[in-house]
């Protein structure tokens, strides 16, 4: 796992677990953003990619809403986005999830 600072490592994992808690099972988790870069302040969100089989028959609102309960209910400042390893394979050229899958972490 790659190493953006110990504390936030632990908010993923136990972010992961929550989701698997809820039915989700997490292929990969990509870390981007301030933390990603290092450049975190006090307050910045975690910002992640989620991949799961699971999110093949949802819609966008149902991924982001499903991935915005798991955050809740660990109180923890997390924007996460949910795709499907086919969506997060097959990425479209010069688009937000291209610059996340070059410049992100993956957190394993």
């Amino acid at each position: 796992m790659a190493s953006p600072g110990s504390e936030t490592e632990k908010i993923i994992t136990r972010y992961c677990e929550q989701l698997k808690k809820m039915g989700i099972v997490v292929e990969q988790t990509i870390l981007f953003g301030s933390h990603a870069r290092r450049e975190a302040r006090e307050g910045s969100d975690i910002d992640l990619v989620i991949v799961s089989s699971a999110f093949k028959d949802m819609s966008t609102r149902e991924r982001l809403e499903l991935l915005g309960i798991a955050a809740a209910r660990l109180w923890q400042p997390i924007e996460a986005l949910g795709y499907t390893p086919e969506e997060s394979a097959h990425v479209e050229p010069a688009t937000f999830l291209e610059n996340i899958m070059q410049t992100g972490i993956p957190m394993g």
